[in-house]
């Protein structure tokens, strides 16, 4: 009788620890995929404030959108985001380069994203 009974305290614990184990392990795999899934949103936030302020940069005589983008950029990101705007020129080209760390869920550092958007530049023609 005694023996059966330490048997089943010594299984009971290791099903406790193993409950506790399976617990942990899936909320982390749970924080990592919303970590994810928060990172992607971001970047595609950043990618389409990029794409909108390109187009009005890619239109004749259009005035610097670096004061649209920064608007845009500070009303769709989290405050934790930094980002650092860099304009791109060519002679049929313009864009911008978004460098960004974006915030994550736990203890993660900030990811890193690297944004690039180059649009064909309007050009009037002259006669």
């Amino acid at each position: 009788m005694k023996r059966s009974a330490g048997l089943f305290l010594s299984n009971s614990g290791n099903s406790v620890v193993g409950a506790v184990v399976n617990i942990t392990l899936a909320t982390l795999l749970t924080l990592s995929v919303m970590g994810l899934v928060l990172s992607a949103y971001n970047t595609l936030l950043i990618r389409d404030a990029a794409v909108e302020a390109a187009a009005r940069l890619s239109l004749p005589e259009s005035p610097s959108q670096q004061p649209y983008l920064r608007r845009l950029l500070e009303d769709r990101l989290p405050e934790l985001a930094s980002y650092r705007i860099e304009k791109l020129e060519g002679e049929t080209l313009v864009g911008y380069r978004i460098d960004a760390s974006l915030p994550v869920l736990g203890f993660l550092e900030f990811l890193p994203s690297r944004t690039e958007v180059l649009v064909a530049r309007e050009v009037i023609p002259t006669r």
